[in-house]
C-alpha cells in the first residue's frame, strides 16, 4: 500500500479552475460526455472566430476534466494557491507540499 501515495498536483490557472467548476456543476462529473463536447463546441467556436487563445483556453480545461477525474491527486495548484477538495487519507502516505510533484496542465 506505500505505493499508493497521491504525490501529484496538477497547476492550472484560475480562468481554467472556474470554467471547469461551472462545467462540473452542470455535468456533475468530469468524466462526462456532456462536459466533454461542451468544451469540444467552445473550441471549435473559437477557432471560427479567430480566437486561438480561448480555443488553447477550452483545450486545457477538457484536458484538465479528462486528467482530474481519472487520476488520484494530492491536490491542485490554482494561480499558486493549493486547493484539497478530498480531505488526506490515513491510509496512505502523502508527501510533504514542498514534494508534491507539480504537473502544469497544458494545450499540447
Amino acid at each position: 500500500m506505500s505505493d499508493l501515495r497521491p504525490d501529484v498536483i496538477f497547476v492550472i490557472d484560475g480562468a481554467v479552475w472556474r470554467d471547469f467548476q461551472e462545467l462540473r456543476e452542470r455535468w456533475e462529473e468530469p468524466l462526462c460526455i456532456g462536459l466533454r463536447d461542451e468544451c469540444v463546441r467552445n473550441i471549435r467556436s473559437a477557432i471560427r472566430a479567430g480566437k486561438p487563445d480561448v480555443a488553447t483556453h477550452w483545450l486545457r480545461v477538457q484536458k484538465f476534466a479528462l486528467a482530474y477525474g481519472l487520476s488520484w491527486v494530492s491536490a491542485v495548484e490554482v494561480d499558486g494557491i493549493l486547493i484539497r477538495e478530498s480531505p488526506k487519507m490515513c491510509v496512505l502516505r502523502y508527501p510533504e507540499d514542498r514534494d508534491l510533484k507539480r504537473v502544469p496542465i497544458e494545450a499540447r
